[in-house]
């Protein structure tokens, strides 16, 4: 009983990991819509679009007892009904509007919204996905639409999911594996670093041991941080690696602790070793904080959330079916980055033959 109540956060890091493994790699991705034919439609004359949805299952959960499946765009906020929605196939529907009667000829245009409503898909966009064409006067016009069809009700999905995200497809499922990679190694260097610093105050030689072996297990998650993101990066921006300020300040960051390791096996002295690699320890992990947090977000631009103009991580759309999945991921294998940082410790210890004082 004793040994369990001090093993227990490894045996819950061990838990959390095969669960984020199993739901982030055998659950569905939601549905979502992949393109509208035609998408440049007037807006002044009745017209009908084919929608191509993604994991949909229309044809399977068309049940007209329940009023089917309900399609509106929604433009410059006011909403359209369809007068008429007609299923094709599993993820295929074609839908009528009616056009907004108004007398000119002169035209802007506007991206409008599909929003798509039924009891097993519940509700779910298609965002900017047809461009509709108006006269001048139409944004007064559209003000009797809202009024004049059903709105949505906002209904949930019947089912558990992922989210669809337009261009990530399948690959949203790496958010489990790539971020937490990365809040690993953070946590796992930070107590590196907490220990290079005990070490320099002490002398001791057990935190050099320690923060030597959590600067190794840190390095390893940062690479395997970097793998999963190559993968992301390739399906969706169509290549491994771009001159990105997030990608770059993450690489030149693993290879100051990959320095740190040959820094180690250069020196013979083992007491000299140990306070110069806990000094570029304690130097080299807020540089690190700087090369993947700081000067990421200085940039003008980037290709990654939370760095230059992109969204950052606190205001991106979770969805809280994938929060039931990335929460536990993080915690996870933050604890077992632990549980592994000791075992190395203890495989140090061994090897140098040291008592632990």
């Amino acid at each position: 009983m004793q040994g369990f109540r001090s093993h227990w956060w490894k045996a819950l890091g061990a838990i959390l990991v095969l669960y984020s493994i199993y739901l982030g790699t055998s659950t569905e991705v939601g549905p979502g819509v992949v393109r509208v034919t035609p998408d440049n439609v007037s807006a002044n004359s009745s017209f009908e679009v084919q929608i191509e949805g993604y994991n949909t299952h229309f044809k399977d959960h068309y049940d007209p007892k329940e009023g089917g499946v309900h399609v509106w765009y929604k433009v410059l906020g006011k909403l359209q009904k369809a007068k008429e929605v007609k299923v094709v196939d599993a993820n295929h529907l074609l839908a009528r509007f009616d056009g907004v009667n108004l007398n000119t000829d002169t035209s802007f245009v506007r991206s409008g919204t599909i929003v798509i409503e039924d009891v097993h898909h519940g509700m779910f966009l298609g965002s900017k996905m047809l461009a509709l064409h108006f006269d001048k006067n139409a944004e007064a016009g559209l003000d009797s639409l809202e009024n004049a069809s059903v709105v949505p009700q906002k209904r949930d999905q019947a089912y558990f999911s992922f989210p669809y995200r337009y261009l990530l497809y399948e690959t949203i499922r790496n958010l489990n594996f790539h971020v937490p990679m990365w809040f690993t190694m953070i946590v796992i260097l930070l107590i590196s670093f907490i220990y290079s610093i005990s070490h320099l105050n002490t002398g001791k030689r057990v935190y050099d041991i320690r923060a030597n072996a959590f600067a190794k297990v840190g390095l390893l998650f940062g690479l395997m941080g970097i793998a999963t993101g190559m993968f992301w990066a390739n399906y969706a921006w169509g290549t491994p690696w771009t001159k990105d300020p997030k990608l770059n300040g993450a690489a030149v960051g693993v290879l100051m602790y990959i320095a740190y390791q040959i820094l180690r096996g250069s020196i013979d002295d083992e007491g000299k070793v140990a306070r110069i690699s806990a000094v570029y320890n304690v130097l080299a992990f807020p540089i690190f904080i700087v090369l993947i947090i700081v000067l990421p977000r200085l940039a003008e631009f980037s290709l990654h959330p939370g760095a230059g103009d992109s969204v950052g991580f606190s205001t991106y759309d979770l969805n809280n079916h994938l929060r039931k999945v990335f929460y536990p991921a993080v915690l996870g294998w933050i604890l077992v980055g632990a549980w592994v940082s000791q075992l190395t410790a203890r495989i140090d210890k061994l090897i140098n033959d040291k008592e632990w004082k």
